[in-house]
């Protein structure tokens, strides 16, 4: 399938059905009898509601979001003014599947909007893999491939400071989960059987929870307790996670109404995915392939697009992490076709020179064969870094 730019109107829908999904996120979160304040956590200020349970009579506090976020300040600006109607909302969603937008099974868009409804990207969590790719079509404005698409599972990251700082916490997870398939049941690891890594239904369908790795690999094998996402929940500790999940972007994935989400910036997501292509076991080719297919698709998104330099600073970023960073990028971009290695190779040299920056010390630059020279390997050998 190739790849087309959506419809100017497409995008602007696509655009309006997002911000009308975040206002009704935030209006059904945060009443308009309550009251938002600014409370100080280790050296910085955040957004907190105060509300008033009529039920149970008494005083709650939400978490809203960092003070430095303007998108949560205009919101709160706007408290009790908005209004985004259902239905409106619903037509616009129709109007891009219709489109041939990408768009969830009805069972993974009930299970997203389950967890959506219990807060989790309210608390910053970070829906990451292809359900998150599902939504780039919208955000780059460019119809990507669908067989990329489908999964198995929905993965739900967060970092693991944020989640012991937050002092909020989601909805009974599971509860919300069996509203949807009452045969899901929790997923535990052996190592830290207190904590529950995500749920699996009857089906086989696994929603996983993840944090980032920044130490020892030994923490891999463990659990790390995440009390934002409620008591005997814990995620799974990544490597390479951290890069995907900095900056995140808010956007919608189309089922019903729409379901907004929050996902790794687009060109964060692509560098991520190549570097990862890498560091899969030898039983895993399968998921190295879809990753430097989706990485791939990507990177040609963002030429079509002509936002090469995006993508080209993410991965000067990312080979600034180190020799390892930057030899797993190098070594990933060779999987790539000589028309979409071509395009990575533009997107860094772009990047450089608005950096002032020498391209030629990325690695990129020069063409395939001398990049083949400088990492001293085979042509094909498929090595992992």
């Amino acid at each position: 399938m190739s790849m087309r730019e959506l419809s100017q109107i497409d995008q602007i829908t696509f655009s309006d059905l997002t911000q009308k999904s975040l206002d009704a996120e935030f209006e059904g979160a945060y009443p308009p009898s309550g009251s938002f304040f600014l409370q100080q956590r280790t050296g910085k200020k955040y957004w907190y509601y105060k509300g008033y349970d009529q039920k149970d009579k008494h005083q709650y506090l939400k978490y809203v979001g960092p003070e430095a976020d303007p998108d949560v300040l205009q919101r709160i600006r706007e408290f009790g003014f908005f209004k985004s109607g259902y239905r409106v909302r619903r037509e616009l969603a129709s109007k891009l599947r219709a489109a041939g937008l990408p768009s969830p099974t009805r069972f993974e868009g009930e299970v997203l909007a389950a967890l959506t409804k219990a807060g989790l990207f309210r608390l910053r969590a970070v829906l990451v893999g292809s359900l998150a790719y599902q939504t780039y079509s919208g955000v780059l404005g460019i119809r990507l491939p669908d067989p990329l698409m489908r999964t198995g599972d929905l993965d739900l990251a967060q970092f693991f400071g944020i989640s012991q700082q937050l002092d909020d916490v989601a909805e009974d997870v599971e509860s919300k989960l069996r509203e949807v398939d009452p045969s899901f049941r929790p997923l535990y690891n052996p190592n830290t059987p207190q904590l529950a890594a995500g749920f699996l239904s009857a089906s086989g369908y696994r929603v996983e929870f993840l944090t980032p790795n920044r130490g020892d690999r030994a923490y891999e094998f463990n659990l790390a307790p995440m009390p934002a996402f409620g008591p005997g929940i814990g995620a799974q500790v990544l490597r390479f996670l951290d890069f995907a999940i900095t900056q995140p972007i808010r956007s919608v994935v189309l089922h019903g109404a729409g379901v907004p989400v929050t996902v790794p910036a687009p060109e964060r997501y692509a560098v991520h995915k190549l570097i990862v292509s890498t560091a899969r076991g030898r039983d895993s080719t399968e998921k190295s392939q879809k990753d430097i297919a989706q990485a791939g698709d990507l990177i040609e998104a963002f030429a079509l697009t002509r936002r090469d330099a995006d993508l080209g600073m993410a991965v000067l970023e990312a080979v600034d992490r180190g020799s390892s960073w930057r030899r797993r990028v190098l070594r990933a971009s060779l999987r790539l076709s000589e028309q979409r290695f071509s395009m990575l190779s533009k997107a860094v040299q772009l990047a450089a020179e608005l950096e002032n920056r020498d391209p030629e010390a990325i690695g990129l630059t020069g063409g395939r064969q001398k990049l083949l020279q400088r990492l001293a390997i085979r042509s094909g050998g498929g090595e992992s870094a």
